[in-house]
């Protein structure tokens, strides 16, 4: 598809929905701030309010970009896996590791004002993403293994297979293996600090 069919055909509920989406994150990062900093108490509102918001706003981002994904790419062989991958590397590889590269360098340069701990970069990098990029990581990754649809039919095969892995995991086949894993990496793969919400 061209960039000025992608233009004309945009749709606008997605924005909408992405709008939303942000404005409960800046939400949510606020009021932890505030908590964090005794200026507001924790009190059952916030928890509340905390819990109710992790329950979907990062996921109404994975469901927007899984909609574009399906609806504007067609990964149904192997050279047209390797193409997608090399143009998620680039849209999403190079903001996540220019912007790691970033909020690294400046914690290592003021570390002793920052509440947590510096690791390597590379780690930081690849095996524990700092959290405001991890979605980017999570996003590419998910980009790897997902397939296009080409009919509904093929569109309902895999939304069985997701929800499969999804009760799998839900029933305690997978939760003993995510358990294990490192708990920041986990949080990172999961899309939210709750391992049910997401595979």
């Amino acid at each position: 598809m061209s960039e000025k069919t992608a233009v004309r055909t945009r749709e606008k509920w997605v924005d909408d929905v992405k709008v939303i989406a942000c404005i409960l994150v800046v939400l949510g990062h606020f009021f932890q701030s505030m908590t964090k900093a005794s200026i507001l108490p924790e009190n059952d509102l916030y928890e509340w309010f905390e819990t109710t918001i992790y329950y979907f706003h990062v996921p109404l981002f994975f469901i927007c970009s899984g909609y574009l994904y399906q609806k504007y790419s067609k990964v149904n062989g192997v050279s047209s896996w390797c193409k997608n991958v090399a143009k998620k590397a680039l849209a999403l590889g190079v903001p996540y590791v220019t912007f790691t590269t970033a909020t690294w360098v400046l914690k290592k340069l003021f570390s002793g004002s920052i509440n947590g701990r510096v690791g390597g970069f590379i780690d930081t990098l690849i095996f524990e993403p700092a959290v405001p990029y991890w979605y980017l990581y999570a996003l590419f990754f998910i980009f790897l293994v997902t397939p296009t649809f080409n009919s509904v039919k093929a569109a309902a095969v895999g939304l069985v297979v997701a929800l499969a892995a999804k009760g799998l995991i839900l029933t305690g086949g997978g939760v003993r293996r995510l358990r294990s894993i490192n708990s920041s990496l986990k949080r990172n793969l999961v899309c939210a600090r709750y391992e049910h919400l997401c595979i």
